[in-house]
This record gives structure tokens, C-alpha cells and sequence, in this order.
């Protein structure tokens, strides 16, 4: 094979980058054990190739570094490699994204006539692309006339030449990129659109089977390859896609169980049902047939992730009916009822420092006018912006009255979906094209007419007009989660001592969550007797700038939760939650919801 084979990799100890590319590497090599395959890395990653990391020079011919401005971040740093590329490499290459597994020989490749080619994104030409109206808004900033494009092609695998067409191409993809990120876009396939528009579309079209992207190209599975891996979140494409198991290989590295046998038999990695139906009939995946059980698939992982319970007998229906009525009558009576059968003893003969008896105080004792504005996740915004903390806001996108009015075509590719009356109602969508929007439809509307608050003795909720939101999904940036990390501060007049820290939430039955005391970040083990999780949560960046959010919030409440995130050492507002657990928390201990009791100036409130 004489085309060089080309990896570009900015990757730190705590993502997946490496892991990902040391898959990659370690299948080519062994597809094509005389090729050339190279890394070019910044001089970051260079210095923690070292260790288990190291392993990755094993399979390589050679590694190129190139050294950065100390400031610039990962991503820039990645992209200007990958399109610098031309310069750094002699020779022709074929440029490959490390989420990627080589699942055969390469060497046709260097049959290509062609200067510059790639595959079309989607394995279509981009007017019949479900996806080109979001294409479009990538493409806005830049000024040349998207509306003409026919291909738009993904940047996951590029041959280049090495001639004077392909330096010149590359040079002014360069150019073009510089002048996006001015605009604060990173992204490198709009400036690469731009430049083959610019140049008179000199950039050719390679076979599907190069660049097999599963969400749209499940028809070249079965001849691929290169199988992009990682493509989508919304299914589980490859095992080697996971977060577990690229965890293991952080750990472990070549001697990852089963990985010389994922890369010698890949299909072992995917779905019997997805390998099987390429296999026998590729047609299937082009039809409605295909379509529907991937949503299929997708509304049940959605549902698994949803708390929805269910009555399982006649007594517990019995029950239902009894809180839906005593809920509207008399609420303080219903929430003596309850605690009495959570707890086996009444609401007034428990300690007084309890939280739990603390919280029902408060909201059958005190002025609660506010709560309802508090409790709604929209009108709470408006609440933040008068305290000043408009940046902690996470952007909504749209807000409907009605379910039937859902209309995804107006969102992103990714978002979360809630109410904002209730709790258990979130939904995130990590991609708009897999999920059933009537199976949106259906759950919402079912969440809109149900008051909230009733059956659980919280009254404030039942005078929030509710409305089902659209927002930006926060993607978790945890290497020690698998969801984005909320911290719950506890506080009484804005001021804090103990924050519950909750990762691992993508699904309820495997969410963990830990006590930290504030001031000086330090673990309370067994305040948490349910869920507890056993590693050691890093001191937030932006800790500091959260105490100062708490207190600005809360400085004139009793007694709140305030829900913060931190994504990429920014603090954004989650919500403010007035009667955790409805006032009967019950995976705390004892001593510490006495504890958080007593911090609570019950007699000024």
C-alpha cells in the first residue's frame, strides 16, 4: 500500500480520545501490516503518550508534533492539524477520524484518481439530506451560496493527493477555517464545503464503504471498510462505542478482554439485528421497516431511563384515589397520612430538627405565595434574571402549551425535552431524527393534564400553568459520570454548608450521588444511606461562583435546594426545589436531616 494511512489525535488523560484511536490504529495495522500509518498529535497529547498510553507506538510508522500556543483548547488544536495536514505529510495519504475501526485492507485507495476525495455525509447529495436544514445554519456565517451545494461531504475520512491541486485546496480550507473561527464556529466541514464551492467543487466523491456512517449508511455494512463507530449516540452501534468499555481500555489497553477479537470479528461488536439485515437484505435499511424499529429501539431506551410508576395492586389503587382526593380537600391532612406510613410514626411526634418536619413547617406554616413562581421552570427564570444571573441560564428553544403543537423540525439535533411542573418528566434527545415524535406527543400530553402536587401533598405546584420546553442539552464533560454532574446545594438564607453532588443520572436505577461539605470540599460518607457512590468527586472549578449563586438565590428563603450544573467551568441554573422528596426524604440519615434541620431559622421564616 503506498497511500499513507493518517491519524490526527489532541486527546487528554481524561477523555476518550486516545482510546478511541487506539482502536483504530491497532485494526489497521492489522488489516494492512506493511502500510504506512501515522499520528500527528499536539505537544500536549505527546507528553501523556507515556504508560499504558504508550502502547499506541506499537502499531505506528511514525509520529509527527506540533506545538501550540499553551491556551488554545483540544478542538482547535485537532481541527487546524487535521487541515494543516498537507503540509505536514509527504506523500499521498488517506486521513482517517479516530472514531473509527478499519475492517479490511486499504489498498485499493491508492487507486484513486482523484486529488481530493471523501464520502457524502449521510451517503447522500445534501438536498435529500434530512438533516441539511441544520447543515444550512452551520453554513450561515460563511459567505459563499450554500443553497447550491449538491454535495457536502463529512470530514471523517479525506484522501489527498500530493500535487499542486490538492496544496492549493488544502491551503484555502485553512484560510476559510480561520475566518469561521473568528465567528466562534470550530467546526471544519462548513469551511471545507466553502472551499471546494470556492474552488469549483474540485473535490471528488469516494465509495460509501470508506466512511460507513451507521445512522444513514447501513446499507454499506456489510462491504465496509472503515465503520465510523462512535457516528450516533441514539443506538449502540459498536460495543467499542460505549463509555464502559473505552474505559477499560483506558485501564487495561491492549490487554482489553475481547479486543483483538472485536477487531478480528467486528460484527461481534453491533447489533445481531443490524449486522444480520445488511447481510441478508440491505434493502431493509432503506425502508420504513428499518425506520420503525430503530425508533422502536429508541422510545424503549427513553422509557428505561424514565421513573414512571405503576399501581401493582388492588390496595395501591385504593391509595391513588385516596391522595387524589384528600390532596384537593386537605393536603396537610394527606401529608400526615403519608409520612405516617413512610416513617411509622407521625408527622408531629418526630424530632423537630428534622428536615422532613422542618419542610412541612414551612409549607403548611408559612407564607408559600412564592413557591409556585419557584417551582415553575420557566417563570423561575425570570426570578434569576432579577437577582442578575442571566449567564447561568441554559437557552430554551421553544415552548408549547399544548403536546399536539411538539414540533422537532424547529429544534436541534440534540436537546432536552421537560415540563415545567413536575419532576420525572425530562427527556433527553441526543438525536431528533431517531425519536418518535407521537410517542412525544403522547407522553406529554399525558404529563400536562395530570396536576402535579396533589397525590403527593405539595400544593404549590397545583397553581403552575403548565407547559412542556425544548432546551439545550448540556453534554457531559465528567470523565467520572455518564451524565452532565448537578450540584444540589442545601441552604438556609443563602447561606450553604453541604452540597449533594449527582452523577451517573442517564438512568434513574444506576444514579449515584454523594454529601460534600462546602467550605472545604470534604466527603461525608453514610449521610446517604440509598444510592451512595464510592468514588471521590474532584472539587468543582467553579465552586466559589456557585456558593455566590446559592446565596444570591436563596438569600431571602428559609429553606431551598438550589440545583446547579458546571459544564466546562461555566455554572448554569438547573432549578430551585423548595420541599425536597415532598418533605419525606428518605435516603438520607438520620443525623443528617437533623442536621440540615437545624441550620433552618424556623422562627424567622
Amino acid at each position: 500500500m503506498k497511500t499513507k494511512i493518517i491519524y490526527v489525535l489532541s486527546s487528554s488523560v481524561d477523555d476518550y480520545f486516545y482510546e478511541q484511536c487506539f482502536i483504530s490504529v491497532m485494526s489497521a495495522r492489522h488489516y494492512n501490516p506493511t502500510a504506512y500509518i501515522g499520528l500527528v498529535c499536539d505537544d500536549k497529547t505527546a507528553l501523556n503518550l507515556i504508560g499504558i498510553r504508550s502502547e499506541i507506538k506499537e502499531f505506528l510508522t511514525d509520529i509527527k508534533i506540533v506545538n501550540f500556543e499553551p491556551d488554545i483548547d483540544n478542538i482547535i488544536r485537532s481541527r487546524r492539524m487535521k487541515i494543516r495536514l498537507r503540509k505536514l505529510i509527504a506523500g499521498d495519504y488517506l486521513y482517517v477520524d479516530c472514531d473509527t475501526l478499519i475492517t479490511g485492507d486499504l489498498s485499493d485507495i491508492d487507486a484513486t484518481p482523484s486529488s481530493i476525495a471523501a464520502v457524502l455525509d449521510g451517503h447522500t447529495l445534501i438536498p435529500h439530506h434530512p438533516m441539511r436544514d441544520y447543515f444550512a445554519k452551520q453554513n450561515k456565517h460563511l459567505p459563499y451560496s450554500f443553497e447550491v451545494i449538491s454535495q457536502y461531504f463529512s470530514g471523517g475520512v479525506i484522501y489527498s493527493k500530493d500535487n499542486y491541486e490538492s496544496h492549493i485546496f488544502f491551503d484555502t480550507w485553512s484560510e476559510n477555517y480561520e475566518k469561521s473561527l473568528t465567528q466562534g464556529i470550530k467546526l471544519d466541514e462548513p469551511p471545507l464545503s466553502m472551499t471546494n464551492f470556492q474552488l469549483n467543487f474540485p473535490m471528488n466523491e469516494l465509495e460509501g464503504i470508506w466512511n460507513c456512517q451507521i445512522r444513514f449508511g447501513a446499507l454499506y455494512l456489510s462491504s465496509a471498510k472503515i465503520l465510523h463507530f462512535c457516528t450516533k449516540k441514539n443506538m449502540p452501534v459498536s460495543i467499542l462505542g460505549k463509555k464502559e468499555y473505552l474505559a477499560e481500555i483506558k485501564e487495561l489497553g491492549i490487554h482489553t478482554p475481547m479486543l483483538d477479537e472485536y477487531i478480528t470479528e467486528w460484527r461481534k461488536t453491533i447489533p445481531t439485528s443490524l449486522v444480520v439485515c445488511t447481510g441478508i437484505d440491505a434493502q431493509y435499511n432503506l425502508d420504513a421497516t428499518y425506520e420503525k424499529t430503530r425508533k422502536e429501539y429508541y422510545n424503549k431506551h427513553v422509557l428505561d431511563t424514565l421513573y414512571i410508576p405503576k399501581n401493582h395492586n388492588f390496595g395501591e389503587w385504593i391509595r391513588d384515589i385516596r391522595n387524589k382526593v384528600f390532596g384537593r380537600l386537605s393536603p396537610i391532612l394527606l401529608s400526615k397520612i403519608l409520612y405516617h406510613e413512610k416513617f411509622g410514626i407521625p408527622l408531629n411526634q418526630d424530632n423537630d430538627d428534622n428536615l422532613n418536619v422542618v419542610m412541612n413547617k414551612l409549607a403548611f406554616q408559612t407564607n408559600t405565595q412564592l413557591w409556585s413562581i419557584m417551582a415553575d421552570k420557566i417563570l423561575v427564570r425570570d426570578y434569576v434574571i432579577s437577582q442578575g444571573l442571566k449567564d447561568i441560564l441554559i437557552p430554551i428553544y421553544s415552548v408549547w402549551n399544548k403536546a399536539e403543537d411538539i414540533d422537532l423540525k424547529l429544534l436541534p439535533p440534540s436537546f432536552v425535552i421537560k415540563c415545567n411542573h413536575d419532576n420525572g418528566s425530562s427527556i433527553i434527545i441526543e438525536d431528533r431524527f431517531s425519536i418518535d415524535e407521537c410517542f412525544l406527543k403522547k407522553f406529554y400530553s399525558k404529563r400536562l393534564r395530570k396536576t402535579f402536587g396533589i397525590e403527593s401533598a405539595e400544593p404549590h405546584y397545583r397553581f403552575i400553568r403548565s407547559v412542556v420546553f425544548a432546551e439545550k442539552l448540556l453534554e457531559n464533560d465528567k470523565s467520572f459520570s455518564n451524565s452532565v454532574v448537578c450540584y444540589k446545594f442545601f441552604s438556609s438564607y443563602g447561606h450553604t454548608d453541604y452540597c449533594q453532588v449527582v452523577y451517573n443520572s442517564s438512568n434513574y436505577r444506576y444514579q449515584r450521588s454523594c454529601i460534600y461539605k462546602v467550605n472545604i470540599w470534604k466527603k461525608c460518607y453514610g449521610y446517604i444511606v440509598k444510592g451512595e457512590g464510592s468514588i471521590d468527586i474532584p472539587r468543582p472549578a467553579t465552586l466559589s461562583k456557585m456558593v455566590e449563586v446559592v446565596h444570591t438565590l436563596a438569600k431571602d428563603l428559609p429553606f431551598a435546594r438550589i440545583d446547579l450544573y458546571e459544564w466546562h467551568n461555566q455554572v448554569f441554573f438547573n432549578e430551585i426545589t423548595l420541599m425536597p422528596g415532598a418533605g419525606r426524604i428518605s435516603n438520607f440519615s438520620k443525623d443528617f436531616l437533623c442536621e440540615l434541620g437545624r441550620s433552618i431559622n424556623i422562627e424567622k421564616s
